[in-house]
């Protein structure tokens, strides 16, 4: 019996008997109402546990889609390639021939040098990487000893180099619009001439085709340099010096004997082939007689024994003798690896 039917009987019992006395009434009404406020307390207590446990289980779901939210990986554009990509990259030291012109005719310088290559000229392959970085500096002009033995250049200031790329042995060069202006017949055929000797130097390389923008350029045609095929040193020998060395290349490694190729324009033929080792002392020296001479272009190869107990830099020289004094003229200089 709850305590709402004990109130009730107690109060029929009191009308059917004696009236209770207002002590005992104050009594038991404190008494029944304590019990109510306890049973009303528990019934809250309870139902807000109830709802504390759905508060809670609703905000561990709440608070775990929260941190679902927060542990997602904020989605972000990809950053483009080239932002990461260096400005340039950087070319090692090395030895290689520059050709510029002097009096009329090819000349060469060898230089070393080595510095930085702007990244969209840069690939990864080494040969048309370092013929990139050479040709940008055949592009700017003889600099330095060029200038002090006279030399110039045929290719109009403010050309800029746009790419190299290679196929088998040929390499192509693309060069701005402004390698086109000025100059007449001879004056392009030089400065062609210049790029296809400083690019055939690398290893593997025998041909160039130029490209003007992109473009094969009529220009060189319409002032009598063929493009319609790859060009090699041999389409330039009215303006070539009177030896050229074919093979080996600079920089490039050999081993006793070594042959020596090339072709020439000189008295009786007659070519001298000297092998230098890193101090410059003769560790090889012979001759060799091209197919013509005396007024005619002919070709040579003759082989070099040397000795060599380390692998050292050395020089291949090809030259001739003056018939009058004995003095050094024509003078190749080839920069070699010697290999024992």
């Amino acid at each position: 019996m709850n305590t709402e039917d004990r109130l009730r009987e107690l109060t029929l019992a009191a009308r059917a008997e004696s009236t209770a006395t207002e002590a005992e009434w104050n009594n038991f009404s404190r008494r029944a109402h304590r019990s109510l406020i306890v049973r009303r307390a528990a019934a809250v207590t309870g139902a807000l546990v109830l709802i504390g446990v759905a508060a809670l289980s609703a905000g561990a779901l709440t608070s775990d889609r929260a941190n679902d939210r927060l542990l997602q990986p904020v989605s972000t554009p990809n950053e483009s390639p080239e932002a990461n990509q260096p400005a340039t990259v950087r070319v090692p030291v090395s030895e290689f021939e520059l050709w510029f012109v002097q009096d009329g005719r090819l000349s060469w310088g060898s230089t070393v040098m080595g510095g930085e290559l702007p990244a969209e000229l840069a690939t990864d392959d080494p040969v048309t990487r370092n013929a990139a970085f050479w040709l940008r500096i055949l592009l700017g002009g003889p600099t330095g000893p060029d200038q002090e033995v006279g030399a110039t250049s045929a290719i109009p200031a403010g050309t800029e180099l746009l790419g190299v790329s290679r196929e088998g042995s040929v390499m192509a060069v693309d060069v701005s619009s402004r390698f086109e202006s000025g100059g007449g017949g001879p004056a392009m055929q030089l400065r062609v001439a210049q790029i296809v000797y400083t690019a055939t130097q690398f290893e593997g390389i025998e041909a160039v085709r130029i490209l003007v923008d992109g473009e094969r350029a009529n220009s060189m045609s319409d002032n009598g340099v063929d493009s319609s095929e790859p060009l090699t040193r041999r389409d330039f020998q009215d303006v070539a010096p009177f030896i050229v060395v074919e093979s080996p290349k600079p920089g490039g490694e050999v081993t006793s004997p070594v042959t020596v190729t090339g072709f020439a324009n000189v008295f009786e033929a007659n070519v001298n082939i000297v092998i230098r080792d890193e101090n410059g002392d003769v560790l090889g020296e012979t001759f060799a007689t091209a197919t013509c001479g005396n007024g005619c272009w002919g070709d040579f190869s003759e082989a070099v024994a040397f000795e060599v107990d380390e692998r050292q830099r050395g020089r291949i020289e090809v030259l001739t003798y003056s018939a009058e004094d004995g003095s050094e003229q024509n003078v190749v200089s080839i920069p070699v690896i010697l290999v024992p």
